[in-house]
């Protein structure tokens, strides 16, 4: 078990609408008939990477949170800190700024930040993912920050479990206040965003997350990195010690008295979403990892309740634009060019924040 919270941000910048070409065969057709008239829509940003990064670091730095893991931008990585090293923060940042070019910071993708911290109960990793072209009503950045439990790291690990979950009352109360230590540090992150950069709209959703591993994991050797997906199963250097309890907590509630968890999300060892359930018992066997299969049985779940604030596109430009005709998979004979619409005006950049939180 750990906890996951979710920060999307809405910036106060200039945002262009681009057209980008569709991606079902029946526009696509339709996109060469009207000469481009007929496309899907994306806002794209006008800050600049530089610039963000700047924002970003003075919000981290406000809450002594200065230890980097990576920066990739456009997926490469032009920091990652695989020892281990501490207050590391401004000199990742230094270095971009550095060998990053003007028409990188401009004309940037996506930015990943990826981040650690600890405070008395958790051992924290903080991934902010920035996208400058997205979605209408999609927020640009994203922050992810995963907690991980720090008192289960060390020690008699699977005593400890078992003491905490040993009834519904210990169950839930350990729950409810690690829930409230949670978004106490969540919000610490929002309030200093405001200050830092001018929004739009914040929003924060917190998931009580359990690992529903595919085979029994008897120590920290057995745990396999997922490079791929990241997260608190990249193979980021400390973090073992901290998922390892994660990863045998539900066999040894299973194995307990009979608990019941509400309102809580399932992911196998590899990060994997699996769903989520408004409330289901410890006894059912997708916690035995001896025993549950390789696909967990989608009647366990329920309709995730965060999916209702997802965004929908609700512009229509034509009775051309029909979400009906043909599928993403469908074949593209219809289109001489699949890569995305390549008339987009640039983008004007934004001159860097002078508060950029620190020397």
């Amino acid at each position: 078990m750990y906890l996951e919270g979710i920060i999307t941000i809405d910036p106060s910048q200039l945002t262009e609408i681009k057209k980008v070409k569709p991606t079902k065969a029946f526009k696509k057709f339709f996109h060469h008939l009207t000469l481009g008239a007929i496309s899907d829509k994306e806002e794209r940003e006008t800050f600049t990477a530089v610039a963000i990064l700047q924002q970003l670091n003075a919000t981290f730095r406000s809450l002594n949170i200065t230890n980097i893991i990576k920066i990739a931008h456009d997926d490469i990585n032009f920091y990652h800190d695989q020892d281990g090293k501490e207050n590391d923060l401004k000199y990742a940042l230094d270095k971009y700024e550095i060998e990053v070019n003007d028409a990188m910071s401009v004309h940037f993708k996506q930015l990943k930040l990826v981040l650690e911290h600890e405070d008395n109960d958790f051992k924290y990793l903080i991934e902010t993912e920035i996208n400058r072209d997205h979605k209408i009503g999609v927020y640009p950045i994203v922050i992810k920050v995963s907690g991980l439990f720090k008192e289960f790291s060390s020690g008699d690990i699977n005593n400890k479990i078992s003491k905490t979950v040993s009834n519904q009352e210990s169950f839930d109360k350990f729950k409810n206040d690690k829930n409230k230590w949670f978004d106490y540090f969540l919000n610490k992150i929002k309030l200093s965003l405001k200050k830092q950069i001018e929004t739009d709209d914040i929003q924060t959703y917190t998931k009580n997350k359990f690992i529903l591993p595919k085979q029994k994991i008897n120590n920290k050797k057995d745990i396999q990195p997922n490079t791929q997906g990241g997260g608190i199963y990249g193979g980021y250097h400390g973090f073992n010690d901290f998922l390892f309890y994660s990863l045998i907590w539900s066999d040894i509630m299973h194995h307990n008295d009979n608990i019941t968890i509400q309102n809580s999300y399932y992911e196998n060892d590899k990060g994997e979403d699996l769903g989520y359930a408004k409330e289901v018992e410890t006894s059912n066997d997708i916690f035995d990892s001896e025993s549950n299969s390789e696909i967990v049985n989608s009647s366990t779940f329920d309709e995730d309740p965060l999916s209702i604030n997802e965004p929908e596109v609700t512009e229509s430009t034509s009775w051309f634009d029909s979400s009906s005709w043909g599928s993403d998979s469908d074949s593209s004979w219809f289109d001489t060019d699949s890569s995305s619409c390549s008339s987009c005006s640039s983008c004007s950049s934004c001159s860097s924040c002078s508060s950029c939180g620190g020397d």
